[in-house]
């Protein structure tokens, strides 16, 4: 090996690292804030929506937080099931007497 294929091995680059996905950390803190704030349509869809193109991402190969992305979605859906659940239970006791029964 000569002094030249010395030198440029050497300072040959590191191997690229996973890049890690930002989608994933929003699709958390937009979960998280959906079941805090009690926010379910106006944090929790958008939780659902960007944790699944994180999920998406980290199938390609472009992403490596598929654990925070879940947890948004999962957070997400929880929420949203939790003001169905309110607005159930609203209607139910307006129908079964109005609001002073």
């Amino acid at each position: 090996m000569t002094a030249a294929e010395l030198a440029t091995s050497e300072m040959a680059a590191p191997p690229a690292a996973y890049p890690q996905n930002n989608l994933g950390v929003w699709s958390l803190v937009l979960g998280i804030a959906s079941i805090v704030l009690l926010l379910g349509v106006f944090t929790g869809v958008p939780a659902i929506i960007v944790g699944n193109q994180g999920r998406r991402a980290v199938r390609a190969g472009e992403a490596n937080n598929e654990g925070m992305a879940m947890t948004g979605v999962v957070l997400g859906w929880l929420s949203v099931a939790a003001l169905v659940l309110v607005v159930v239970f609203v209607v139910v006791r307006y129908l079964a007497g109005g609001p002073d029964s």
